[in-house]
């Protein structure tokens, strides 16, 4: 049976893969000097787009029943999310420091992806374990076949398209979860609820 919980916990994590996807394609463009006024409409137009579909999904989640949320989960998300900061932080830090500035964004690309496996096993949530594999597998094709000088744009565009097309995925099969649920939900022929 679907929750809520699981409804909005998808509609929050499809926001982050999509503001974090613009946020990458936009500084690839800028990277590229690329970015214009046109690009960064279209930019807006995708997010915007997504930011409507998670909260249709938000909408539908109340219609659902909502469970006590573990706290211990909140504790582990919270430990995942602030190491993989910490590890980003620390990265970039040396990065800069042995002048090797083409690849921060690919370790972070990498790092990225690698934290979503503790948190596909934390939300059961198969698709992060596909979303981290491509990250860490894209920033390491970008490093091993993109001259340097081209590295951290390419790296960028990659990553920003693969945290949207998670997002759109994720709120693809929830929208259609959520339209399963209040079908199974709505009164019968006879009148009484499935």
């Amino acid at each position: 049976m679907i929750t809520a919980n699981q409804l909005n916990g998808r509609a929050i994590g499809s926001l982050f893969f999509s503001g974090f996807g613009a946020i990458w394609i936009t500084l690839a463009l800028y990277v590229k000097q690329m970015l214009s006024a046109e690009l960064a409409v279209a930019i807006g137009a995708v997010f915007a787009a997504l930011l409507l579909s998670a909260l249709w999904l938000f909408r539908q989640a109340k219609h659902f029943p909502k469970v006590p949320e573990d706290p211990a989960r909140s504790r582990e998300f919270h430990r995942v999310n602030g190491a993989q900061w910490i590890v980003i932080f620390i990265v970039a830090t040396i990065f800069a420091r042995l002048h090797i500035d083409a690849y921060v964004l690919s370790a972070i690309t990498a790092i990225v992806g690698i934290h979503l496996f503790p948190l596909a096993k934390l939300f059961r949530y198969p698709l992060h374990y596909v979303t981290g594999a491509a990250l860490v597998l894209w920033a390491s094709a970008s490093v091993l076949t993109v001259p340097a000088d081209h590295l951290q744009g390419a790296t960028a565009i990659g990553t920003g398209i693969i945290l949207w097309i998670s997002s759109a995925t994720t709120l693809a099969i929830a929208a259609t979860l959520a339209k399963r649920g209040e079908q199974i939900t709505e009164p019968g022929q006879d009148g009484v609820r499935a």
